[in-house]
């Protein structure tokens, strides 16, 4: 994975992770402007802009933050949301952040003065992140006859300074730590232009294990800018080289094998579009080209020396039920692979028709479908236009697995452009309502992407449009299958109590198939536990829903083993976890009040289980005994509670 996929999401609508505002605040610089927009946002809203990577959203955490005293209860509004009609709902929310508002009507004075009012009831603030679109600005300054405070960072040695004191606290310490650096080399890389998240990524760089000078120059992310159409004339004539460093640009951090295969597959897809001179024809008097087949044609030291990359030692990674050994590529440089990629996309105009068509071919392997995803969302923002999204769109609805998969990462990404995020909500609601079966399953995919973990809300509404039919339809089992899954990842700690909500829903809905959705997705939720005994022990909102969930889904056949799998898996743990052990207790002494017939099958198991010590052993035995006594007996399957 580049540094680019596996940074945090940011949350764009629901709750804000406590993590993401304490690490806004750690290390910040507070630029001049920053009390004066602090005063603002005491009128209850502030209008925040500047250019991207200024550091806007930081800044208007930090605000939030401090307007609060110290607050963490921060919610993300969608920046299409009609401010006109939004309500503050969550009770307690003390802060809520528009990050790229891009209204599709006037906002009026009048609107302006209710969200107060509304915001005000709650005692709570709203900073509104606008796009740095100069006429989007101006609409705003004459329909509400204010200026928008403009994000300008502070000058890069502030930054720099107070990102070092985050990161050693200790003034000794950090004089020491300067002395040890090479002579000039802060004030050479500190360059005026730099932006708080490049700075920050020098002082990562520098207080990193082992850093040299050297080595942190040739790592920057933001010196690869001039090095891209350099690397690019360097490989003007050498198609394997081109192929290569496109394959490591899309696939860095896979293996190396990965990375080869692609990059001979894309010179087949190129056809020849990659080599500057034709090959000799037959009989001519040219001279003959080497044998672009000969299977001896460069040594994969070569190529990486010719991209200015590296084989990393190798990895153990882990796919379904085994380890396998990986021995990633990758750039020396931090982001080169988005930059390079960016740089052909827009100079060349025709390489992104090729390179559109390898992506698209790629084999059915989830490995390669997130980063085609990721780069094909990227390419959305990089081109424009009115037909931004038509080659994601049309990957949507391919019959084939891969080419979901790869459309669903690829919405993700474009979402994060607050013009693109628009119409990739347009298309996906579209599509949720009206569509067959293959867009719907992307919409699914897309709703477990970063799209739906930073708009949860939407994500779940989207989901709960999608079934159709019953399960036994070969088609919609694709679609409850990606519905499933997409579940299970947006129940993260922040989402949980939504999730489940959604999936007590469809529990008790009319048709019998949406229920059956809903038992089918519990056990994976439940292998992620911890919530559901902090719940249970803690008898709150959801204890009583959660028993009685667990008692449905054992009693039928086809969530049976798959729920008594996970709750098997809760024992097991509880030989060691002494709260999981207790969560176990409470959950089966529940259960054991009412003995129906999946209850009495999993006692049953459980009791006769090999395992030693097993969490829960001791209820699940008592209650046997009991029932077995007379004083209880199950209930015939499908007996009401």
């Amino acid at each position: 994975m580049t540094a680019t996929q596996t940074q945090r999401i940011e949350a764009l609508e629901g709750p804000i992770s406590s993590l993401e505002i304490l690490e806004a605040e750690r290390g910040f610089a507070e630029p001049p402007w920053f009390p004066a927009a602090l005063a603002q946002l005491g009128t209850g809203v502030l209008f925040l802009t500047g250019a991207p990577r200024t550091g806007r959203r930081t800044a208007a955490l930090n605000l939030l933050r401090r307007h609060t005293g110290g607050g963490l209860n921060f919610r993300a509004v969608d920046g299409s949301t009609d401010l006109d009609l939004w309500q503050p709902k969550n009770k307690g929310t003390l802060g809520y952040l528009v990050d790229g508002l891009v209204p599709t009507q006037p906002l009026k004075p009048a609107v302006l003065g209710n969200l107060r009012d509304r915001l005000r009831t709650e005692r709570a603030s709203m900073v509104i992140i606008l796009p740095d679109d100069p006429e989007l600005l101006r609409r705003v300054e004459r329909d509400l006859h204010l200026t928008p405070v403009r994000c300008e960072p502070p000058p890069p040695r502030a930054v720099f300074d107070a990102r070092l004191e985050a990161e050693i606290p200790d003034a000794g310490q950090r004089a020491a730590f300067l002395e040890r650096l090479e002579p000039g080399l802060v004030d050479e890389l500190l360059a005026p232009e730099l932006v708080p998240a490049e700075v920050a990524e020098l002082v990562a760089l520098l207080t990193g294990p082992d850093q040299e000078g050297e080595d942190i120059r040739s790592r920057l992310s933001f010196l690869a800018e001039d090095e891209a159409p350099e690397l690019i004339d360097t490989l003007r004539d050498d198609p394997d080289g081109l192929a290569f460093l496109m394959a490591a640009c899309v696939f860095e951090g896979l293996d190396h094998r990965v990375v080869r295969e692609e990059a001979d597959r894309l010179l087949e897809v190129a056809d020849g579009q990659l080599a500057a001179l034709l090959p000799a024809t037959e009989g001519s008097s040219e001279v003959p080209r080497d044998n672009p087949r000969f299977v001896f044609r460069r040594s994969l030291d070569d190529l990486l020396r010719t991209v200015r990359a590296q084989c990393a030692p190798k990895e153990i990674r882990t796919a379904s039920g085994f380890t396998y050994a990986v021995e990633p590529v990758r750039f020396t440089r931090h982001r080169k692979a988005e930059t390079v990629l960016r740089h052909v996309w827009r100079e060349y105009g025709r390489l992104s028709v090729v390179l559109t068509a390898w992506l698209e071919g790629v084999k059915d392997d989830s490995e390669l479908a997130t980063p085609a995803g990721h780069v094909m969302g990227l390419a959305a923002g990089w081109g424009g236009g009115r037909r931004a999204l038509g080659h994601i769109s049309t990957l949507a609805g391919s019959d084939t697995g891969t080419g979901r998969r790869i459309a669903a990462h690829a919405l993700g990404m474009a979402a994060d452009d607050p013009v693109l995020a628009t119409e990739v909500k347009y298309r996906l609601t579209d599509w949720s309502r009206r569509a067959g079966w293959q867009r719907r399953t992307t919409v699914a995919h897309a709703c477990g992407t970063r799209f739906g973990l930073a708009r949860p809300d939407l994500a779940l509404s989207l989901l709960r449009g999608l079934p159709r039919s019953p399960q036994s339809d070969e088609e919609e089992r694709h679609v409850n299958r990606a519905i499933r899954a997409a579940l299970a990842e947006l129940f993260t700690e922040d989402t949980r109590p939504m999730v489940f909500r959604c999936v007590l829903g469809w529990a008790d809905a009319d048709p019998e198939w949406e229920a059956d959705l809903a038992f089918a997705v519990l056990p994976s939720l439940l292998h992620g536990g911890e919530w559901f005994g902090e719940e249970l022990l803690g008898e709150g909102e959801f204890s009583a829903p959660i028993v009685d969930l667990v008692r449905r889904a054992l009693d039928r056949d086809a969530s049976f083993g798959p729920t008594g799998g996970a709750l098997l898996s809760w024992c097991r743990e509880g030989t060691w976890n002494e709260r999981r052990a207790q969560a176990v207790t409470t959950l089966f002494d529940h259960l054991a009040r009412d003995m129906r017939h999946g209850t009495l099958r999993l006692f049953v198991e459980i009791d006769r289980h090999s395992a030693p010590d097993l969490a829960g052993r001791d209820t699940a035995r008592r209650a046997l005994n009991a029932w077995r006594a007379g004083a209880s007996s199950p209930a015939p399957e499908g007996t009401p509670r």
